[in-house]
């Protein structure tokens, strides 16, 4: 029984295989902005953030080890260029680093939750106090900037409605309601992402040379 409550289960393994495929990506990439940025403000931030994804990284090679699990192929040195042209603006960075940490959030919380061993709750429990720290230090410089946009405004009610039709949730035909705050909400959100991965994309697509990547960027 000690041995069956010792073992790493699906969802756990699940977890950290995950992280450290996207914390060997955030390393290539960090290292790839720290070397073209030119704003000190940001150039902090990605330093911060290659700190905490290293710090990471030693945790989950430490934990397979122990586990006496092969490393996850994850992304190298040979996975980045840093040679090569700046491929997007500061601002655009900074932006990038700020929808990843919210990213980051929704992944370390749903991480935790599945977790039974005390020692990898204790590693989620702490990278959610990380990710907090860098979504708080990349808000406050988008907002110092002026740069950071708030999701939509809603005038006050008077009074709370109660939905008593179907025709709420099911209005594909006919006249159109107007969006909640939470629709309202969600959309601006899928549209800040949707607009951060578009820029992505297109940069990336414009330098790879290989085709079959180019034509799945496309």
């Amino acid at each position: 029984m000690d041995n069956q409550k010792n073992r790493l289960t699906s969802s756990e393994i699940t977890s950290l295989w995950a992280q450290y495929i996207q914390d060997t990506m955030s390393v290539c990439i960090s290292k790839y902005v720290l070397a073209k940025v030119k704003d000190s403000e940001v150039y902090s931030l990605f330093e911060f953030t290659l700190e905490l994804t290293e710090k990471h990284l030693h945790v989950l090679r430490d934990i397979f080890k122990a586990k006496k699990l092969d490393l996850p192929i994850g992304f190298t040195d040979k996975d980045v260029n840093l040679d090569a042209p700046s491929l997007f603006t500061d601002t655009f960075w900074l932006v990038y680093i700020h929808e990843m940490t919210m990213h980051g959030l929704a992944g370390y919380s749903i991480s935790f939750s599945v977790s039974a061993r005390k020692d990898i709750r204790d590693h989620y429990y702490q990278c959610n106090i990380d990710a907090m720290d860098l979504y708080n230090k990349s808000i406050e410089i988008l907002i110092s900037k002026g740069i950071y946009q708030r999701s939509p405004y809603f005038s006050k009610t008077e009074r709370g409605h109660s939905i008593t039709e179907w025709g709420y949730v099911m209005d594909l035909f006919g006249d159109k309601r107007q969006l909640n705050p939470m629709e309202a909400g969600n959309i601006y959100l899928n549209l800040k992402k949707s607009i951060a991965a578009k820029a992505l994309v297109n940069g990336f697509k414009q330098v790879t040379k290989d085709k079959d990547i180019h034509s799945f960027m496309e």
